[in-house]
């Protein structure tokens, strides 16, 4: 849909993605202005100076000043409940629509969301696809912003989105030409008001989508779309036909599509729950695009693992540690817990800000599989109060860190895997990954 001279656009947020609209509108000689809810003086002087001349607004938002735009486009960090945006008059898009509008239909587009994991699977979808030749251009949530990637485009480009639900809340007809949501767990139910909300927004991916790639033991995560949508299906369990699961082979277990044994489970890089479900995910929608399966199996055999995902620090006293960071929700630090492999005891470390979400499900496979959990931050006592005497309530990260690292003896693990934001403490899940490497690390050459 070409973009209307006339129309008087405003954008909401001056910070990074914000700044990627305004230069995608500057290219196009697009007047515009900019607003921000923040009054940082700091903000404002960075802004300027990428953008002098753009008229700006810093400061709440009153609804007579945004009446007069005809169309607003909203950066993902600000929330539906912001004062003067809930007027149902606004028209509010996101930059995912902004970037919708300006990638040509005949070229894919690949479209990742999910609670969890959606990070990793983007990652082994652009490099599978990389590996088999074509342009690939990766961004969205995880970086760089989508817009940006616009002017590296070539006419045989195919853009791999990883999107947050914050994205997708405001993003209409996306029409991509594979999209998947890999899994929903409780998240961000204080930003999106409700898990129906949350839901809606998510599902918003697979509006006008060409195929689906789908997670069929995740009932939430499972598209409404017509039947004749092309589709694959994984899972854990024994394949049906044209769905990815698990078929033993010669008493080896095999990633499999259909009858068709893809690669064996014990030559991933970490075989867990979370590297078999990640794997199968990234196999489905690179087989949908057209990859020969010998290109994507060798680029699961290399890789290495995202920061703060899963990933192993070496350690001292026969303890291993284990940096989830990025399991900022319920259900990815679920997930995680389930995934270690050990023959001796879990101590888990968890906290920050819960972001409203129902502790009670997460709770019971805490039970199961950890031995111990040490619950730190904002949150900590909701955590206590679901977990009884397996929790120990302390206030910080170094001292959940100390408390496990007391207890722990050869053969232990401790596993960083927070199930919540870490803003309460920290600026981002990655300075709390690098913190817990930094605790580890010290402790080693102590």
């Amino acid at each position: 849909m070409a973009l209307i001279a006339t129309t008087k656009r405003l954008i909401l947020g001056a910070g990074p993605t914000g700044q990627a609209v305004a230069r995608h509108f500057q290219a196009l000689g697009i007047r515009f202005e900019v607003a921000d809810t923040r009054t940082s003086k700091t903000l404002k002087s960075e802004f300027h100076n990428e953008f002098p001349g753009v008229k700006t607004y810093f400061g709440p938002l009153k609804t007579e000043y945004l009446d007069q735009f005809e169309e607003i486009v909203v950066s993902p960090g600000v929330a539906p409940s912001t004062d003067g945006i809930s007027n149902t008059h606004l028209h509010l898009i996101s930059d995912i629509q902004v970037f919708r509008r300006a990638w040509p239909e005949h070229q894919s587009l690949v479209a990742i969301t999910g609670s969890n994991a959606k990070s990793t699977v983007t990652y082994l979808v652009a490099e599978i696809l990389k590996a088999d030749g074509r342009d690939v251009l990766v961004g969205g949530n995880l970086g760089p912003q989508a817009l940006d990637l616009l002017p590296q485009r070539k006419d045989k480009s195919i853009a791999v989105l990883e999107l947050s639900s914050f994205q997708l809340e405001r993003t209409r007809g996306l029409r991509a030409t594979v999209a998947t949501c890999l899994n929903m767990s409780p998240d961000h139910l204080d930003w999106h008001g409700s898990m129906i909300a949350y839901h809606r927004a998510k599902h918003r991916i697979f509006e006008g989508v060409g195929a689906v790639v789908v997670n069929a033991e995740d009932p939430l995560s499972q598209p409404l779309v017509p039947d004749q949508t092309p589709a694959i299906n994984f899972a854990l369990q024994n394949p049906d036909f044209y769905q990815f699961g698990l078929m033993v082979i010669n008493d080896t277990t095999w990633i499999s599509l259909g009858a068709d044994p893809w690669m064996p489970v014990n030559a991933l890089p970490n075989p867990g729950r979370h590297m078999i479900q990640n794997t199968m995910a990234a196999f489905a929608i690179c087989h949908l695009l057209g990859v020969n399966k010998r290109v994507a199996v060798k680029v699961i055999e290399a890789f290495q693992g995202l920061p703060h995902r899963m990933t192993e620090i070496p350690g001292f006293r026969g303890i291993r540690f284990i940096n989830d960071s990025k399991g900022t929700n319920t259900g990815a630090s679920g997930t995680a817990v389930r995934s270690v492999c050990t023959n001796g005891r879990l101590f888990l470390l968890a906290g920050g800000e819960s972001k409203g979400a129902d502790l009670g499900p997460w709770a019971k496979v805490i039970k199961e599989y950890c031995y111990h959990v040490f619950v730190f931050g904002k949150d900590r006592e909701r955590f206590a109060a679901v977990l009884g005497p397996q929790a120990t309530v302390v206030e910080t990260l170094d001292h959940a860190f100390e408390g496990a690292v007391s207890y722990a003896s050869d053969g232990d693990v401790i596993l960083l895997s927070p199930a919540c934001a870490s803003f309460d403490q920290f600026s981002s899940y990655k300075e709390r990954g690098h913190h817990f490497r930094h605790l580890v690390e010290t402790n080693c050459e102590a």
